[in-house]
This record gives C-alpha cells, sequence and structure tokens, in this order.
C-alpha cells in the first residue's frame, strides 16, 4: 500500500515537462528560489503521516479487494471449462446461466478495486493540496528573509543554482508548522461533484 501511496502520489502530482507553474510567493527585485515538491511530499511529516494513515487505512480494504477479483476470476475459468467439456465436438460453446453470473461477479469485483483506487488517488489529491496551501506561507516566510524575488516549484525551472534550493529549509519549517495531513475527504454538498484540482499549484514531477 505504501508502493500504492506514492504512486498515487506521483500521479496526482504529474505536471507536463517544464510546464509553467505559478510562484508560491512573489516581490520586486532579487533572486528566484526553487523548491522541489517530490520532496516535500515524500520527505516532510504530513507526507510521510498520510502514507501511514493511507496504509493503515486502505491496505487491508485493498487485500480484500483484490482476493474478491482473484476468486471471482477463478469460479470464471472454472466456469469457462465446463461449458468446454459440456460441448460436443464441432459445435460452439453455449454460455450458461453459471457462466454469465460469474462474468458478473468478475465486473463487480472489477469495479469495486477500481473504485477503491479512485478513493485512494482522490485522499492523495487531498493531501498534496493541504501540503501546498500549507507551504506558500512558510516559502513567503524564506522567500523575504533572504529578500528573494520569487519561489517556483523546480519543475518550472529549466535549471537552477543548488544554492537557491530551498526545499530542506522549507520541510524543517513546514514540519513544525504542519506535521499531520488528514487523509478524510472533505464531505461534498449534495448533488456536487468534487472539486477539481487548482490548475494553479506547483506541481511535482
Amino acid at each position: 500500500m505504501t508502493k500504492m501511496f506514492k504512486s498515487a502520489m506521483l500521479a496526482a502530482t504529474a505536471a507536463v515537462s517544464f510546464a509553467a507553474v505559478p510562484a508560491l510567493a512573489a516581490d520586486a527585485g532579487g533572486a528566484t528560489l526553487v523548491v522541489d515538491f517530490d520532496q516535500v511530499f515524500q520527505n516532510s511529516a504530513a507526507g510521510k503521516s498520510a502514507s501511514s494513515q493511507i496504509s493503515a487505512k486502505y491496505q487491508p480494504l485493498g487485500a480484500q479487494r483484490k482476493a474478491a477479483f482473484d476468486s471471482a476470476v477463478a469460479t470464471y475459468n472454472a466456469q469457462v471449462e465446463a461449458v468446454k467439456k459440456a460441448t460436443k465436438p464441432g459445435a460452439q460453446p453455449q454460455p450458461t446461466p453459471a457462466l454469465d453470473q460469474a462474468g458478473q461477479r468478475v465486473q463487480q469485483a472489477q469495479d469495486a478495486a477500481e473504485q477503491l483506487n479512485q478513493e485512494v488517488n482522490q485522499v492523495v489529491g487531498y493531501v498534496r493540496s493541504q501540503i501546498i496551501d500549507h507551504a506558500r506561507p512558510v516559502a513567503e516566510q524564506i522567500r523575504a528573509e533572504r529578500k528573494a524575488s520569487v519561489v517556483i516549484s523546480k519543475d518550472a525551472a529549466l535549471a537552477s543554482d543548488p544554492a537557491n534550493d530551498i526545499t530542506t529549509a522549507l520541510v524543517q519549517r513546514l514540519d513544525t508548522a504542519f506535521p499531520t495531513a488528514s487523509i478524510t475527504l472533505p464531505q461534498q454538498p449534495a448533488g456536487q461533484a468534487p472539486a477539481a484540482a487548482n490548475p494553479n499549484a506547483p506541481q511535482g514531477r
């Protein structure tokens, strides 16, 4: 499930290479500072906390969904063999009610697994948005201290001076300001779809 979290996190933060990413903080004059959000998501206390919470909640569910799918597939395959054995030489196999039901159970099990995966992706996206929201004031604080003009995601820079990478400093301060992220999705009003990800949010790689 930890791998599932990391894969979902990477998927949730993927962006087109060298895409323009809005700055976290800006002012007139000064240097440009960069933040590696891959490292922020993976190494911050909030990111690690979310990973542990997601593993604890979804790993058992994932195992159950996988077991249900494997069982449904085994039953379906057994029904396929039964139909083959019951078919006379030269005749076309005819689906049976048992085979149809087994196929439906496979589809239901697959749908349940996909639904769980979608939920994990939504949770990871929510964790990501929390980390970004809390990183903004920290980035602004560091920018002001260093008298820099802007703080951007490392992905937005074709090249940058390592001395201007404030990822470590940002993570250290973020850990104090925001040590734990929630994995409980906000309740949406009835009939309202979940909010889309903010296109202006900084991305990881």
